[in-house]
């Protein structure tokens, strides 16, 4: 058994050469179309890209190789139809967003979903415009004081490292500086306070 699958894989891989027919070919464009088309959602603010270039060469090795596996001449509609399946499938489970359920690729891409992205960028704002609401007479705000305000207003549960990572960025965008220790930490506000 192992000599037999040894020999195998070595005539597959030297003299099998499966060449993409005319169906198989159409079905490729069909396929890469349709995942195109899983991102245009109307409803959506923006568009997620949910095939690239890169996935359309992966469906063309994979039903290379599904060719291959039967020693066939050819690359058929079928073997592509097994590609775009098995991508699908691998997509499915690594760039599903685990907030909305949708399959975004800059989970793959970027290492974060759009919507964690957004999620980020509403906590900033609701971070900023209560810093502008508690240094509007100027000074600072109290770290303790701050934290426990937007816990109050917060519509949806915010972790404290969350808060922090938002901090941290605004800290590094310029927009605040945390100042003191300990109970006489504080948060100033140096741009946009109005």
């Amino acid at each position: 058994p192992v000599e037999f699958l040894t020999s195998y894989i070595s005539y597959a891989k030297t003299k099998c050469q499966p060449k993409i027919t005319q169906a198989a070919s159409e079905e490729l464009v069909r396929a890469y179309v349709e995942m195109r088309k899983l991102g245009e959602d109307v409803r959506a603010a923006e568009r997620r890209i949910t095939a690239t270039t890169r996935q359309l060469e992966s469906m063309i090795r994979l039903a290379e190789a599904h060719a291959k596996m039967r020693l066939a001449e050819e690359v058929t509609a079928d073997d592509v139809i097994e590609a775009v399946r098995l991508i699908k499938s691998a997509l499915k489970q690594a760039a599903t967003d685990s907030r909305t359920g949708l399959i975004d690729m800059s989970l793959l891409t970027e290492g974060t979903s759009a919507s964690e992205r957004r999620r980020k960028q509403d906590l900033k704002n609701a971070i900023t415009s209560l810093l502008n609401e508690m240094t509007r007479d100027g000074g600072n705000a109290r770290y303790n004081d701050f934290g426990r305000r937007l816990s109050e207003q917060s519509s949806i549960q915010v972790e404290s490292n969350e808060i922090v990572e938002a901090l941290r960025a605004l800290e590094q965008e310029g927009e605040i500086r945390i100042v003191g220790e300990g109970s006489r930490r504080s948060i100033r506000r140096l741009t946009g306070v109005s």
